[in-house]
């Protein structure tokens, strides 16, 4: 349940937009990554070795299975920008990168599964707690938001992430990424109230009872967890944000289209040399 700007931007952020070096960053985040956790729970020494001996066959996994196909879709948008861009090849290579998140996010369900075993009654309550108080934050920062707001920051965010792979856009360009933000449907609301019902889910999954393994590792594919058209009004942004995508890759000059190959290019080396 990732908003649909996000997941499509994926599409140029690929996965770690911004990022100078995907390998620089790739190799210190099993540093940074328990720092991050522990943001949410506090961990005694001996779950933190535990945590660290997890995160070994985690990023084996992801740097050997997964990282191959990140360069693919890489691949294939380098291709689909040699001829002039069609929806269909942009719709496969949202698809690709959802199922990639799908992929990561189940993981790291299974991953995170044996130290869950490990927490006490109290940790789990002060975890839960940590994720009502920042649902709580975020609901107050997105939801006071009007629509003039909402559409100023989904504009904001789209031109940023094609700058970043694209450089300066032209007034036409810029021109659809205002268009496009008018008429994108808020979902912040509903996102929102999706991360409740997930959160209270966990909760009483990791009170323990008999079967919660299983519960757990199954928690991301409920249905319940989808607030009341959700999926349709995702569907439609992201309708929507592919049309963009299109049109502003089709329309894009010579000066943005050699930037954009660099920036490609060097995503796809940076991730084929972690395999090395």
């Amino acid at each position: 349940m990732k908003n649909t700007l996000k997941k499509t931007a994926l599409i140029l952020v690929l996965f770690l937009g911004g990022c100078s070096s995907i390998t620089f960053i790739y190799n210190q985040f099993d540093n940074l990554f328990p720092w991050y956790l522990e943001s949410y729970v506090d961990l005694d020494r001996d779950q933190k070795q535990y945590l660290d001996e997890l995160l070994t066959p985690f990023f084996q996994w992801h740097r050997v299975e997964e990282m191959p196909k990140y360069a693919q879709i890489i691949g294939s948008l380098e291709s689909a920008i040699d001829n002039e861009i069609d929806i269909e090849s942009i719709a496969l290579i949202t698809d690709n990168v959802e199922e990639s998140w799908f992929r990561l996010e189940d993981r790291m369900i299974v991953w995170i599964i044996p130290l869950s075993r490990e927490l006490s009654d109290e940790q789990i309550a002060k975890f839960i707690q940590v994720l009502r108080t920042k649902t709580t934050k975020s609901e107050k920062k997105l939801l006071l938001r009007n629509d003039q707001v909402y559409q100023s920051d989904s504009y904001k965010s789209i031109r940023k992430n094609l700058r970043r792979f694209m450089g300066s856009l032209t007034k036409d360009q810029l021109d659809l990424v205002k268009i496009t933000s008018k008429e994108m449907k808020r979902t912040d609301g509903e996102r929102i109230q999706s991360r409740k019902v997930f959160i209270e889910k966990l909760n009483l999954i990791l009170q323990k009872e008999q079967g919660w393994e299983e519960r757990l590792e199954k928690i991301t594919h409920s249905d319940e967890l989808v607030a009341e058209n959700y999926q349709s009004t995702y569907d439609f942004n992201t309708v929507l944000i592919q049309q963009l995508l299109v049109a502003i890759l089709n329309s894009r000059n010579d000066k943005q289209d050699k930037k954009l190959r660099t920036q490609l290019s060097r995503y796809k080396s940076d991730i084929n040399s972690l395999n090395k």
